[in-house]
Parts: C-alpha cells; sequence; structure tokens
C-alpha cells in the first residue's frame, strides 16, 4: 500500500490538483548534477546531526524497514530515535529526530540545511506532528536545528547547528491539519482528478506548462515581476491572458512594454538604447564567472552555504565583435584559490575599456573580493567600477515578444542569435557547473572524470562570454 507522504499533502493544501498529481508521481523528476548533489549533502546533514544526541537508536538498524510505531517505542524503551518512519491513517512521515521527555509526551526535532528560519518548515513539522498525532504520541516540543553561519571546518559538530523553538507555530496547526486530512486523504486517493483552477500559486508550478498554461499564448505569468497582488487581481477580473488586461490596470513600465508588444506584435526598441550602447568604451571585455557553494565548507577558515568563485573566462573584441584575445582560469578544486582568481583578474583585465557582464553577479563577485583583500582593493574596485551589466541594457532598452517576459541569457541568446545555445555542451547551465565543481572538490571523481569535468567547464563558460559578444553585436546591429 502506497501513503500520502508530507510533499503531497502540503501540496494539495496550495492545489488539489497537483497534490492529486504528485501522489501519483506525475511531476517532472529533478535530475542532474545540481539535485544529486543537493540529496548528497541532505544526507550528510542529517546523518551528522545524529551524533548531536547520546545514545540515538537509528530506526535503520532495528530491522523493521524504518518502519515505527508507539507500541515498539514503548516496548524497547527507546528514548532518541532518529530516521524513524511513521504510518499512520494512510498518510506516511519521515522523523528527523524524536526524543521521549515524560510519560507519553515526545520532542520532535526537524533538521534543515539551510541558514536560517522558513515559514515552509513550519508545515513539514505541523505534517510530522499530525502523522504522530495519528500514531498516538504526543508532541509537546517542536525544534528546528539549521545551520550556523559561525561554523568553520574542523570544528566540533555541536557547533555546526543553531536551534530554533517552533511549538507556538507548530501546536495550532497541528489540529488544522487533523482535521482537513480525511477530505484530503478521501480527494487524494479519488480515481478522479480535481479540476485545475488559476491561481498566484501557478506561476513557479513545475507542472504550469503542462496544466493551466497548455495551449494558452501570452499568459499574465509572462510580464515580468508580477506582484502577488496583481496576480490575485487579474485572475478575479477573469484576465488569464495579457491581451485581456484592461487599459488602466496600473502596470510598471517594463511591464507595460511587454504589454504593448504582445497587443501590436512588435519588438520593442528604446531611445536611449544607441546611447547606452556608446557607453561601452572599447576594448570591450566580455567577463564570465562560475562559482560553486556547498551546505558544508570544503576548505578551512569558510562558513556553510559561502558562494566561492571557481573559474572565469574572459573574451576581448573589436568594435566589430572578433576575438582578439581570450584568456580562463579554473580553480584547483582541492583548495581555496579567490586570491589566485583576483591576481588573475587584475592582470588579465587591464587599466581600460569596458567589462561587459551579463547580471549583477561579477560586479557583486568582485567587491566581495576587494573587501576580502586589502592589498588588490583598490584595483579591484577600479575594475568593478569598468562594469556594465547587459541585461540591464536589454531590460529597459530591447524586448522581443518571444522572450515571454525573461531576460536571462539562456532565454534571450536563442532569441536574438539563433542556432546558438547550450543544448550541445555537456555542462549547459549554472547549477549543473556548480555541483560538477563541487563533486571534484569533495574527492568524489577520479583523474580522469576531473580532466573531463574541467575541459567541460572551461567551454561551458566560454559560452556565456561568446554569448555576451553575440548580444551585444545584436544590439549594436539594432540601433545602425
Amino acid at each position: 500500500m502506497r501513503y500520502i507522504n508530507k510533499t503531497a499533502f502540503i501540496n494539495y493544501l496550495s492545489c488539489p490538483t497537483l497534490g492529486w498529481m504528485t501522489r501519483r508521481s506525475m511531476l517532472p523528476k529533478l535530475t542532474g548534477p545540481g539535485n544529486e548533489l543537493l540529496r548528497l549533502e541532505d544526507r550528510n546533514i542529517h546523518n551528522i546531526s545524529w551524533h548531536l544526541f547520546s545514545n540515538t537508536v537509528n530506526a535503520g538498524k532495528l530491522g523493521t524497514g524504518n518502519a515505527v510505531t508507539k507500541e515498539l517505542l514503548l516496548d524497547s524503551g527507546i528514548k532518541t530515535i532518529s530516521g524513524a518512519t511513521f504510518v499512520a491513517g494512510g498518510y506516511l512521515a519521515k522523523v528527523d529526530i524524536l526524543q521521549k521527555l515524560d510519560d507519553n509526551l515526545w520532542h520532535l526535532f526537524k533538521v534543515k540545511s539551510g541558514s536560517r528560519y522558513k515559514a515552509k518548515y513550519t508545515y513539514d513539522m505541523s505534517f510530522s506532528a499530525m502523522v504522530l498525532a495519528k500514531s498516538g504520541l504526543g508532541i509537546s516540543k517542536t525544534t528546528l536545528l539549521y545551520l550556523s553561519n559561525n561554523y568553520r571546518l574542523g570544528m566540533e559538530i555541536s557547533q555546526l547547528f543553531k536551534e530554533f523553538d517552533c511549538t507556538e507555530k507548530v501546536e495550532p496547526k497541528v489540529p488544522e491539519f487533523l482535521a482537513l486530512s480525511d477530505e484530503v486523504f478521501e480527494n487524494i486517493e479519488s480515481e478522479n482528478m480535481p479540476e485545475p483552477y488559476l491561481k498566484r500559486h501557478c506561476k513557479n508550478c513545475q507542472v504550469f506548462d503542462g496544466c493551466m498554461n497548455k495551449d494558452v499564448k501570452n499568459h499574465i505569468f509572462d510580464l515580468p515581476r508580477l506582484s502577488a497582488l496583481a496576480i490575485e487581481e487579474l485572475i478575479a477580473m477573469g484576465a488569464d491572458t495579457i491581451d485581456k488586461i484592461p487599459a488602466d490596470f496600473k502596470l510598471t513600465q517594463v511591464q507595460q512594454i511587454v504589454k504593448n508588444c504582445v497587443l501590436t506584435n512588435t519588438n520593442y526598441v528604446s531611445e536611449n538604447l544607441k546611447t547606452e550602447l556608446e557607453n561601452i568604451k572599447q576594448p570591450f571585455y566580455y567577463l564570465d564567472f562560475e562559482s560553486m557553494m556547498t551546505i558544508m565548507p570544503l576548505y578551512r577558515d569558510i562558513a556553510p552555504h559561502t558562494q566561492l568563485l571557481t573559474q572565469f573566462s574572459i573574451d576581448i573584441t573589436d568594435a566589430a565583435g572578433n576575438i582578439l584575445d581570450h584568456y580562463e582560469y579554473i580553480a584547483d578544486q582541492i583548495r581555496d584559490c579567490r586570491r589566485e582568481i583576483a591576481e588573475r583578474l587584475i592582470k588579465c583585465l587591464g587599466e581600460e575599456g569596458s567589462i561587459v557582464t551579463y547580471a549583477n553577479f561579477e560586479r557583486v563577485a568582485i567587491s566581495n573580493l576587494a573587501g576580502l583583500f586589502p592589498d588588490l582593493c583598490e584595483k579591484l574596485n577600479k575594475i568593478a567600477g569598468r562594469i556594465v551589466d547587459l541585461e540591464l541594457i536589454v531590460k529597459k532598452n530591447y524586448y522581443d515578444i518571444n522572450f515571454r517576459g525573461r531576460s536571462s541569457i539562456k532565454k534571450v541568446l536563442p532569441v536574438l542569435v539563433p542556432g546558438m545555445n547550450y543544448a550541445d555542451l555537456k555542462i549547459g547551465d549554472g547549477g549543473d557547473a556548480a555541483a560538477s565543481f563541487a563533486f571534484m572538490a569533495m574527492r568524489l571523481c577520479d583523474d580522469e572524470k576531473i580532466e573531463e569535468t574541467k575541459k567541460n567547464l572551461l567551454k561551458y563558460c566560454a559560452q556565456d562570454t561568446l554569448a555576451m559578444v553575440k548580444i551585444h553585436q545584436f544590439l549594436k546591429a539594432v540601433v545602425s
């Protein structure tokens, strides 16, 4: 028998259709190096957390397939158990840590690899507490264990975690969930899928394109940065596509541009585009960084979730877009190479000419390097001052209806430069690039794999700088 888990239940609360699909494993599978790294690190954090408690019994060693009941806990005299699975009333909950207090009252611990409390954690813990209540176990206290920014590699494990008492947040939710549980169970187990309807949660739903956006052209979600309030108002008036938005509905300047392009089936070119492009001074440097961020620090003196630069690519071109020189760098995966990256950047980027990036990440990263290395601060700040954000220029001055409200390089490039994309690359997005480097840094790759991965990472980063060259040339052609 299959049971309703936390994800299906919580998804149902935001969208019955999504909960029904979750129960039947109909959602897209999260694959690729980025998701693999998240799962690996999450398991690692949970395993580490179990060592915080003395005499903890791992449910996996009970010979019951991690399944635990109230009777088993009482008969065995277990005081603290980790990794236990409870089943009751058609629901299944995996509990990180459960510690007995007195009589039949227990302390529920939820382990998260983040570095702060998030509201969604309350739902996680409330679901677990609901299933435990159905199992006959009373939860009198709930605590979130999350990661401390003060932890550094080599410290005691006790310094890795911080505690946040969530009892007052969880306590009122449990009876709410219990009251809903029978209705949710009946509807999720029904053979008939609940009829979907448009809501603001649809905006970031992983099945949106095959659900409410199926066969829909110019959905309101194609408007950039549409607020939750605006979404609710538009849905209430039956405006699910951009052409249905009333003329007097308040939109931002950028949103109005998108709407006008959709209504007139034309592209937008601002009067300021030529001036903004003329402000980009030769020689043209095109710079792209890649970075990694692991939950557990891999090098000394680095906090959890620290973003570390791992490589860069630089193209230098003439006015016609011909590449005059190319520089690239990739870090040694077994050490922190930020100092070396800073010095190489100073050497490669010279002292004159604009440095073109796509988005603001490179400017922020260079400013962070300047703060990290005071002796390089002046030179690095001068480099940061020469940066021109090409994405910002696109956002303000050019729109193609095929952007669908997006401005990222992955969305813009295939529209402006047909035939140029990332489909043929072994590593094709930033998340997978970060994870691939992390696997090397964790020493999970042999020498042959490391060599292959580094080649693929360099190709990916070089594609980003070449993409900027091509986009810049396209925009210049538009105004000329």
